[in-house]
């Protein structure tokens, strides 16, 4: 993969999470219940948690992913 790439690959996967974090940490400045902003703090936490342990399982299983292949043969096909 050539670096140009993985740049805008990783460009993309911050934006992402930008455009998903700014609306949550907007909900911290409004008035409400001390349960919801742990809420949202615990879920923005195990959202870049998830990510990154997304991101280090997709480049280290890179040759795995992809197209899957069935054997379609009958099974007296197989013997010959």
């Amino acid at each position: 993969m050539s670096l140009g790439r993985r740049n805008l690959e990783a460009a993309t996967a911050i934006a992402l999470l930008v455009a998903i974090a700014v609306p949550l940490f907007a909900e911290f400045f409004e008035p409400r219940a001390l349960g919801w902003d742990l809420f949202l703090g615990l879920f923005l936490l195990a959202l870049v948690a998830a990510a990154l342990c997304l991101r280090r399982f997709f480049s280290s299983h890179a040759g795995e992913l992809g197209e899957a292949r069935f054997d379609t043969r009958n099974e007296g096909d197989l013997r010959g």
